[in-house]
């Protein structure tokens, strides 16, 4: 029989994915997986959802994914194991959201500039549950005609180098942290390939950083490897997960592509418990 995996990093509607909460957790029963993660961006509200989907069929666990400023770029934190219904995270996601949709308005502002005219309201329709973010306005360039597909609005409008990019992060990594620990949960770093030079790692722990995300569709297996060697040597956990977003993507990852093994999650559950004594 083969060993348990699981996959900590996924998306639903609730922010910027495509499948429900229940849609997600039926996709990852027919990948048999053990265990998966629901991390939102900015928000917790499709945990419920995908608990009572799963009906204990598969172990959901409850994450977030916060975005943090950190030097001259913006990365993300993953949280795992955190209290959705913890006072301080709610008030924080709910304040997150709202400046979401402030920087929407700045990039349809910008948009104009180059003869692309869209509107909030329609971006906003796109989102469900309130998380809307670059994805959705992506998504509604293609549906207006202004792009083929969303990776050309994100290379051409959108992505972090794009002229319509508008940076959003107030968040340090030390809160970020601070938010996930006081929330019941623990941290990672999440797809550190993308931006995180290994020099920017000692201080990234240093501001309480516990883990790092070594298995992701951006890494490649030596890649992986080597995370996981940093981990151990400065004693950090290990996640990892698809990052699925459903179809936003012409060509996404879908839940189960990129797992871990089931110990890695005792680990993880191991150390929230232990931090909540």
């Amino acid at each position: 029989m083969p060993s348990p995996r699981a996959d900590l990093h996924s998306h639903t509607t609730f922010s910027d994915g495509t499948s429900s909460p229940a849609e997600l957790v039926e996709q990852a029963v027919a990948a048999k997986l053990a265990a998966i993660a629901v991390t939102d961006h900015d928000c917790v509200d499709g945990v419920a959802p995908a608990v009572a989907a799963a009906g204990g069929r598969v172990e959901v666990i409850a994450g977030v994914e916060l975005t943090v400023a950190f030097r001259h770029v913006e990365l993300h934190v993953l949280g795992l194991f955190v209290d959705p219904g913890s006072p301080a995270i709610q008030e924080r996601l709910a304040a997150f959201r709202a400046a979401r949709k402030t920087r929407l308005a700045q990039m349809i502002e910008r948009l104009a500039a180059y003869d692309v005219s869209v509107t909030l309201e329609e971006v906003l329709a796109l989102s469900e549950h309130g998380a809307a973010g670059r994805p959705h306005l992506a998504q509604t360039l293609v549906r207006r005609g202004y792009v083929k597909t969303p990776e050309e609005a994100f290379a051409r409008f959108l992505g972090d180098d794009a002229p319509c990019f508008v940076r959003g992060a107030t968040m340090t990594p030390a809160m970020a942290a601070a938010l996930i620990r006081d929330a019941g949960g623990v941290s990672a770093l999440a797809h550190p390939a993308r931006f995180v030079p290994d020099a920017w790692l000692p201080e990234l722990i240093a501001d309480g950083i516990q883990g790092i995300e070594a298995n992701h569709p951006d890494h490649s297996h030596a890649t992986a490897e080597r995370y996981r060697q940093y981990a151990q040597e400065h004693h950090l956990l290990v996640t990892g997960g698809s990052d699925a977003h459903g179809a936003w993507k012409t060509k996404g990852p879908v839940i189960g592509a990129v797992t871990i093994p089931y110990a890695d999650v005792e680990r993880l559950k191991a150390a929230a418990a232990q931090a909540r004594g």
